[in-house]
């Protein structure tokens, strides 16, 4: 039987996580670019859509040489830092998702799967409007120092949650980030402290590492079904409100519903209607959400029924197990 996935979503709004330590605030794109940008790297940053719920938060706890961030913008948007400075920058979502391209690569993440973004990459990213992240910022120089194999430290570009090493480290992240957003004070009192949780964070990115040879004799054999899987991601992703069914979804990846099966069981643990549903859940709620910030008239009916789902009964189950709460409490504004 397979563990579920801890989540690092805490009971207040993820995104509020560090609000005891703001570093920047701003309703303003232009002034949201130039203060991210201060403390992470320049960036050309546009807004996807109206933006009248834009708000750029940044919250951010600097324990030694690595700061713990935690950043969203309240509205869709496109971030282009082009090339960034000598560090790494591991970005944990929270909630949403972001679409990521970094020296030719590619990917989704979302509070399933993290992100490695190595030094000098050039990277474009899509957040939704709802994402939010834990981004740790790392020198290169701080961890090439720190992590026990030695030389250059080798990430994957994503990390799936369902690897044990990965979410064991994931977990220790969410819940340091938690205890620093609850007593960060106490601990900051004394450079000791801090130091060693650094140091735990650092020792632990060990586990992210891979295998380099191991790698490649394996890429070949999973290029294929890696491909695959990105055109069945860019399907569902366009067409999830339609509820897109299994053989167009295996029709748009160019394999059999079979193939494309075995394959989203072996790298999300969950079919390829299910993932769907959780698009379509992750839209529903970035509905009801806009629809409270904004002080639109909606019911939960319409938003459900704009999202493929006509079963009222099943989709308050579905949302309240995904997001912990009622549609209607989403639409209150709660």
């Amino acid at each position: 039987m397979t563990t579920p996935i801890p989540e690092v979503a805490v009971a207040q709004e993820t995104r509020h996580l560090l609000d005891n330590f703001p570093l920047s605030r701003s309703r303003s794109a232009d002034e949201a670019r130039e203060l991210v940008g201060r403390a992470l790297s320049p960036h050309r940053l546009d807004l996807r859509g109206s933006g009248h719920s834009f708000e750029a938060r940044h919250n951010q706890i600097r324990l030694n040489q690595v700061s713990l961030n935690v950043l969203s913008y309240g509205s869709a948007v496109d971030i282009d830092p082009g090339e960034r400075g000598d560090f790494y920058l591991i970005q944990l979502p929270l909630q949403g998702r972001a679409r990521l391209r970094c020296d030719g690569q590619e990917a989704w993440v979302d509070p399933t799967v993290l992100s490695v973004l190595h030094p000098h990459a050039r990277t474009r990213m899509e957040w939704s409007a709802d994402c939010a992240m834990v981004m740790l910022q790392i020198p290169s120089s701080v961890l090439r120092g720190r992590l026990q194999r030695g030389g250059e430290p080798q990430f994957h570009f994503t990390q799936s949650r369902q690897d044990p090493a990965v979410a064991a480290w994931w977990q220790a992240v969410g819940d340091m980030t938690r205890n620093l957003h609850a007593y960060g004070q106490q601990w900051l009192r004394h450079p000791a402290a801090y130091a060693a949780l650094e140091g735990f964070l650092l020792t632990g990115l060990d586990l992210l590492q891979h295998d380099c040879a191991l790698a490649r004799e394996t890429a070949l054999a999973d290029a294929g079904n890696t491909r695959c899987l990105q055109r069945a991601l860019e399907y569902i992703h366009a067409h999830a409100g339609e509820s897109p069914t299994l053989s167009a979804i295996a029709d748009a990846a160019c394999v059999s519903p079979r193939t494309l099966e075995a394959g989203f069981r072996r790298r999300y643990d969950q079919s390829p209607l299910a993932y769907a549903r959780g698009v379509r859940l992750e839209q529903a709620r970035q509905t009801l959400r806009s629809a409270a910030i904004e002080g639109r008239s909606a019911t939960v009916t319409d938003v459900a029924l704009q999202h493929g789902f006509i079963h009222m009964g099943r989709f308050s189950a579905y949302y309240k197990k995904r997001f912990g709460c009622s549609p209607s409490t989403t639409l209150r504004g709660n």
